[in-house]
């Protein structure tokens, strides 16, 4: 009967250390979780600033901003791009930018889907215009390069329309290009 006793009590003793070593490590476990979160935390926020703005206000580089302004440019023209202003976005990017055909592509393919959930056009190159001229990187040649650029695409296929020269326009005034 004792034997029976200290077996019971060595299998109580075993079972109630297991079940200790076993909430230490959940608890561990937890510590290291909450730990990683706390480290993402910057991170998060930073995020959820960023989501809290619309698609424009994320917009950063004067380069994908030109990009931009240049597809509505084009877009202006009836909708879809065709293939002599898909060149010529091409050819624009690739020169002033100094880009290859593949990261001028990149860059294209990028400008179209912004401005497929960009509001109207003219507001988009009212509010672009104003990041470009207040970037850094961006001096009086680039801002008039710019104008050549947009110049260039909106000529792409034939004699600019009366909504790519109003695009044209808007930006000019925005820059304070005087034509």
């Amino acid at each position: 009967m004792h034997i029976l006793g200290l077996i019971l009590g060595f299998l109580i003793a075993v079972s109630v250390w297991t079940w200790r070593i076993n909430a230490a490590r959940k608890g561990f476990s937890e510590a290291a979780k909450m730990a990683k979160t706390a480290s993402n935390l910057p991170r998060k926020v930073a995020f959820r600033y960023k989501s809290g703005k619309k698609g424009l206000a994320l917009i950063e580089d004067p380069r994908e901003a030109a990009a931009i302004v240049m597809m509505e440019i084009a877009r202006a023209r009836g909708g879809a791009l065709t293939d002599g202003q898909t060149m010529t976005l091409r050819k624009e990017i690739s020169h002033y930018f100094q880009y290859n055909e593949k990261e001028a592509n990149e860059l294209i393919e990028h400008a179209a889907w912004v401005t497929q959930t960009a509001p109207p056009p003219h507001e988009t190159l009212k509010k672009l215009s104003h990041k470009l001229v207040s970037s850094q990187h961006l001096g009086p040649k680039e801002i008039v390069d710019l104008d050549a650029m947009l110049v260039a695409v909106s000529e792409a296929e034939g004699t600019p329309t009366r909504d790519q020269l109003a695009l044209l326009q808007i930006y000019r005034d925005r820059v304070g290009l005087r034509t």
